[in-house]
């Protein structure tokens, strides 16, 4: 009872901070130790799974209420496909009865939230394509918030489609090679249709230091942030994305204060500049 006393009260303080100060646009999320969580607490690694797609749902819950505009999750990577068949289908069955809790849920209209799929969803089972369909097309006019589902992804097949197109365009004339840059191939990094805009704070549980091709593009900016922690994805609390987006304040404020006094120099240079010109006119 205690705990939960001082817990709720560090929540809240932890909340009034961060609201002070600028809100990342974008959170990407690695959602690691679903697995490992159901073998510590001696359940089914099935249950891990559940678990795990209950720790997403608050989550989405609380970036909206912080005001965060995109929240993309890493559901299941091309890589996942070498996990044996029974383990695919009950992360498959999971992915479609929570997309379809979605649909049916009020929030998800109230919200205006836009769910969409990143990856090679041709690759996933009839009945999951469908459901990504569904979700799809009854959240497409939405643009309240976005959350995108990284499904069969992996972020070099990715770019590697992207390099590809632009090869195509550069054979067929439709794209001069000396004007590929970097604004070029971000505008090619488009999965089902869509781009994924850069990201402001990448998020891994489970303990792992690492980005598991996971958006290497739009992550591995000098912008971003990173914030890795040792909870696995089912414990994941709230406390842990605000301490997240501290991290990410925190390099905001120090990128910021750069900006400034870089600007407050090339300002002194300036005046330096004119006076010394002045200087030697008189």
């Amino acid at each position: 009872m205690l705990f939960d006393v001082i817990y709720r009260g560090y929540e809240r303080l932890l909340t009034d901070e961060v609201r002070k100060h600028h809100i990342p646009s974008h959170i990407a999320i690695i959602m690691d130790g679903n697995r490992r969580y159901a073998d510590r607490v001696g359940i089914l690694r099935d249950y891990g799974h559940l678990h795990g797609a209950r720790t997403t749902e608050r989550v989405i819950d609380w970036c909206w209420e912080l005001g965060v505009k995109q929240v993309t999750v890493y559901a299941f990577s091309t890589e996942n496909f070498s996990r044996t068949e029974r383990e695919r289908d009950v992360i498959f069955d999971v992915i479609i009865k929570k997309l379809d809790e979605l649909v049916r849920d009020q929030r998800t209209h109230d919200r205006r939230m836009r769910v969409r799929a990143i990856g090679e969803v041709n690759l996933l089972p009839g009945d999951l394509q469908e459901m990504v369909k569904r979700a799809e097309d009854a959240t497409s006019s939405y643009d309240g918030i976005y959350l995108n589902i990284a499904v069969a992804y992996g972020g070099r097949r990715e770019i590697l489609d992207a390099v590809l197109e632009m090869a195509r365009k550069v054979e067929d004339g439709r794209l001069c090679s000396a004007d590929v840059d970097e604004a070029v191939v971000a505008g090619h990094l488009r999965t089902n249709g869509f781009a994924i805009p850069d990201v402001d704070l990448i998020i891994r549980t489970g303990g792992d230091i690492r980005t598991s091709n996971f958006l290497p593009w739009q992550a591995n900016g000098s912008e971003c942030a990173a914030y890795f922690c040792a909870p696995f994805w089912p414990e994941f609390r709230k406390i842990d994305l605000l301490r997240a987006i501290r991290v990410y304040q925190a390099r905001d404020y120090e990128g910021g204060r750069g900006a400034v006094t870089r600007i407050a120099g090339l300002f002194a240079s300036y005046v330096q500049t004119v006076t010394g010109v002045r200087n030697q006119s008189g």
